[in-house]
């Protein structure tokens, strides 16, 4: 598997799709994969383990080495009181995307079974106090959804987060929320957004 700086560099755009609740779906990621940006979904989008599995196979079967597209990504619940989360992470480690980005609540108990495969594990967080908590529980990204982001957001606007945590971390890092053009991406990358 590529490092995260190695994934990216082969991206048309710097860009993973959101993982958007009820929005993102196999269609979305392969369309985004095959525009060369990260798509990607929610493992709660479906409703079943057999559908979890088709979608995994029809994203496999139209992306990534197979179909010369770039990776896919896929958000997984990892708080212990989600009630799919064991059947979750067993499709994400049979089928195996390259990033996994874990959310609401601590990554460690996911990292080393994605590691094991070659994954690569970025926690959604929205502080700074949750990031330093996920790196420490061996996550190898953030991905910092600050105020003004969809779904469940931070108090501090993304671009003072990125700041904030580039004090401290040095490995990927990507912003979620209010990037909607070419300039606003620059000024992420800027900031030190991946």
């Amino acid at each position: 598997m590529n490092t995260f700086s190695e994934i990216v560099a082969g991206l048309r755009l710097p860009v993973i799709q959101a993982p958007m609740f009820l929005v993102s779906g196999p269609a979305m990621v392969i369309a985004a994969c095959r525009a060369g940006i990260i798509g990607s979904f929610p493992t709660q989008n479906v409703r079943s383990d057999a559908e979890l599995a088709e979608w995994f196979g029809t994203i496999d079967a139209a992306t990534g080495e197979r179909g010369g597209c770039a990776p896919y990504a896929v958000n997984l619940i990892v708080h212990a009181s989600y009630p799919r989360r064991d059947n979750d992470l067993e499709a994400v480690l049979r089928y195996r995307p390259r990033i996994v980005i874990t959310a609401l609540g601590s990554p460690r108990s996911v990292v080393d079974a994605i590691h094991a495969y070659g994954g690569i594990v970025l926690a959604d967080v929205i502080s700074v106090k949750l990031a330093r908590k996920a790196l420490d529980a061996g996550a190898d990204g953030l991905v910092l959804v600050g105020a003004g982001a969809g779904g469940h957001t931070g108090a501090v606007t993304g671009m003072a987060l990125v700041d904030e945590v580039r004090r401290f971390f040095a490995g990927p890092v990507v912003l979620g929320g209010g990037i909607g053009s070419g300039r606003a991406i620059r000024a992420a990358q800027v900031l030190g957004a991946d």
